[in-house]
Parts: structure tokens; sequence; C-alpha cells
């Protein structure tokens, strides 16, 4: 298949960070939940910022009324969608709530903590009233990563860190079924899909690999399929219908990339390069998908029988282009580069301006022309800094990167802050952390210094 990409306009909202999760309903509003605590609104008319969670909201989803998101502070919101307001906000969890889906009836909202709990609330009462609690075995050690509901309404499967899957009947308070290690390194996200008169679970992994289970009449499951393709972990994934009637699953992944697979072969229909980071999370409705990713943006696709073809990127956050830097900015760069130098110029003359010219005018001698040359270059090639290269709370090039204990890479003076903050969860996964210590990325240094010609 071939891949087409486009982009016909984008919406920028400056202050925000990263874009964890994304949805789309059936009348094509898109919305995304913000690290900052926003989530953002697309409507035909414009965009509304929707402001009430103090810390990252983790996941949302839409009813026919209303649009429902859910926060590391522990709390859902309910948003009424005609007029912007909030109509509930619920406190169900004692933990981060990194879950939601509702039933296809739209009349339960499902929704998991890090607490490893599963609560089901009746959405047809007002207010919404708790039908039940599920709670996963206490054996297992594994954060709550994924919740997905059977069309039918009858089976309900989550998905822990661990590399667990629990299988519940929708009436019962405990697991029917626990596969254990059906992921070597942990499962990050789940759907369920009706093929062919039989329920199929896709799970999909930090091990790279994207399975479909059969689930039997008894509850278990059966493997059925094993897909790899991608080359770093895979973070999400939705069933679909092509628009020439195939059963398809689209997932998303670390290494930048959405797959659309073919589910009665198993093979690739298509790969693309959607994203210049992390693709969190994807939303499918009717021809319509939409991505989000760690580089800021909500892209929206149109998906036809041969091509899927971008038809709007959206900047969630202020992204600085290089073509955006002031003056101060300039600066700030060329003193890694070239301490004590000073310069008038703006991103664009960085941009535009002939590049001996620039190193010319801005070096003294040929060593630290060399520096320039090869940093402008960079610059212009990158447009700013290899997405690696920047930490996830900033969102600015590292000097003095360490690792925690999530895994991830930070600045020290932003970590730091984040966990005397009283933090006790990853800014960048919001799993909680297994202590505050912090070990500094000698190789990720070097690397940044070497690339960027820091002293």
């Amino acid at each position: 298949a071939v891949v087409s990409t486009q982009s016909t306009g984008d919406f920028t909202e400056k202050g925000q960070k990263q874009v964890y999760s994304c949805a789309i309903n059936s009348e094509h509003l898109v919305a995304a939940g913000n690290s900052d605590g926003s989530t953002t609104l697309l409507k035909p008319d414009g965009k509304v910022v929707l402001k009430n969670h103090k810390y990252p909201v983790t996941a949302l989803c839409f009813t026919s009324t209303h649009l429902i998101t859910a926060s590391s502070d522990h709390t859902i919101v309910m948003w009424d969608l005609a007029t912007g307001s909030i109509s509930e906000k619920l406190l169900l969890h004692k933990g981060p709530v990194r879950c939601l889906c509702t039933s296809h009836d739209g009349s339960l909202l499902i929704s998991g903590s890090s607490d490893q709990t599963v609560c089901i609330t009746n959405l047809l009462t007002n207010p919404p009233q708790i039908i039940r609690h599920l709670k996963q075995t206490e054996s297992d050690s594994g954060m709550l990563s994924g919740l997905c509901i059977s069309n039918d309404n009858t089976t309900l499967i989550s998905t822990a860190t661990s590399g667990t899957l629990f299988v519940y009947d929708i009436n019962d308070t405990r697991p029917r079924h626990s596969q254990y290690n059906s992921h070597e390194m942990g499962v990050n996200g789940c759907d369920v899909k009706m093929l062919q008169e039989k329920h199929v679970l896709c799970t999909v992994g930090a091990d790279y690999l994207v399975k479909l289970w059969n689930i039997e009449d008894d509850f278990s499951l059966s493997l059925s399929t094993t897909m790899s393709g991608h080359t770093g972990q895979v973070l999400c994934c939705k069933f679909a219908v092509l628009p020439d009637n195939r059963d398809a699953l689209f997932t998303g992944s670390v290494d930048k990339t959405v797959i659309v697979w073919d589910l009665e072969t198993g093979g690739k229909l298509h790969q693309s390069i959607c994203h210049s980071s992390f693709v969190y999370s994807i939303a499918l409705q009717d021809d319509k998908l939409v991505s989000c990713s760690s580089d800021k943006t909500v892209k929206r696709w149109t998906v036809t029988s041969g091509k899927v073809r971008t038809i709007n990127v959206i900047p969630i956050a202020h992204q600085d282009k290089l073509l955006d830097w002031s003056n101060k900015q300039v600066k700030s760069w060329l003193q890694h580069i070239l301490p004590g130098a000073e310069t008038t110029l703006t991103g664009v003359e960085l941009v535009n301006q002939d590049l001996e010219e620039l190193v010319n005018e801005l070096g003294n001698d040929d060593l630290a022309q060399d520096k320039l040359r090869r940093s402008i270059l960079l610059l212009r090639c990158f447009d700013g800094a290899p997405p690696e290269f920047l930490c996830p709370i900033s969102m600015e090039i590292m000097t003095d990167p360490v690792i925690s204990t999530d895994g991830h890479s930070y600045e020290r003076s932003n970590i730091t802050e984040w966990l005397a903050a009283g933090h006790n969860t990853s800014p960048f996964t919001n799993t909680t952390l297994s202590t505050n210590s912090l070990i500094t990325n000698h190789n990720l240094r070097k690397i940044i210094q070497t690339t960027f010609l820091i002293e």
C-alpha cells in the first residue's frame, strides 16, 4: 500500500507539554489529553481548551453527549459537549487513573487505576452510580496498562505491565481467567473485536510484538497470531474496518510509526513514520484515524483502501521550530557552542542566511567556525534537535541528563524539581517510581556534547 501525507492546517496551543491520549467520536470531534492537565477539544468551528485536572490527562473517551477525561490526579471529569461545562467530577479510585473505555451502547464507563482496581459505573443514572469494583489478583504486581470491552458488553479485559491479561465476565468481580507472561516484557495496551463470530483480543507489548488471542466460551485465551514489524515498544492498538470492508488492525509504537495490519494474512498493509517521537495513542472512527505523540502533535488521517493520508497536523503544544526562535533563544544556543559570543540573529536568519556567511560572522577562528558549521547544519536538519535529546518535562535539550527508575532520561534540575514537589510517579509514563534515585546518563550526555560540540 502507498502512504501519502499532506498537511492542511495546524492549531497551536502555547505552554502545553506532551500529548498522552486522544479520541474521536461519531461526529469526528477530536480530543487530546495533555501533560499539563488540560484537554484540547477540536470542533468544526474551532478549538476549546478544557482545564480542570491538576496533573496529566492520561485517558479520555466520548459518549453521545459528553467527553470523559481521566488524570493521574485520581479524578474523572465528564464534560458536556454542548456547553463545555463540567457535568460531573468523579473520584472512583485511590490512585492515578490510567485507562478509560465505555460500553458500546454508552451505558457503562469502565475505568482502571494504578491502584489495581477497575471500576464499572452506570452512566444512565444521575449522578452516575458505581455498579462494582473489580480487583486484579493480589499476586500480580504489575500496573494496569489497558482496558477494553467486547461488542456485546459481556466480556471485559484488563492488562498489566507485568505481562498478565485478566478476562472478566462483566457481571463478576474477580477474573474468570488470568493469562500470565503474555508478553515477555509487559503489556502496554489492548483492544477487542468480534471477528468471524468469535471475540478476538489484541495485545501489544514492550517486547515489540503484536498478539491476537481467541477468547473462548469459558473466558480462557488461546494465542492465534503473533505479528512482528515494529522496532520499538508497541504502545497502542485499535481494530478497524477499512473502506473496502477488510478487517484491519492499527498499532502505534515507540519507533514513531503506525502499522496497519491485514487480519486475514497477519501481514502489513503499510507502515508509516507518522510522528517525530513516540506514538502514545491512536483512535478511529469511520475512515478517520487520529494519532498523538510526545512530539506535541495530534495528527488526523483519512483512510482509503490504498492510501492513508494525513488531512491535518495539529501541534497541541507550542513547539519551538528553528524559524520561531527569538534572538534570546539563538543567543542561548550560541553560548553552548561559543561561550561569551554575542549575536543579534533570530531563527529566521539562522535558517535562511548563507551558511558560510553565518560561520564567518559568528566564528573568530577555524576551530570556532568548524563547530558552528556542524552545529548549524544539525539544527537545520532536525529543525531544533532530535527528540531523544529533549527532556520530556521541559522539551529542551538536556545538558545534564539523568536516568530515573522509570528507565527514561531527564534534565537533572527538572526531574529533581518534579520529585521535590511530592510526585511519586513518572512524568513520562505516569507509572509509580520504585525509588527517587537518579543515575547520570554519561552516554547520552557525551552524545549530546559531541553532536552539538558543547564543551
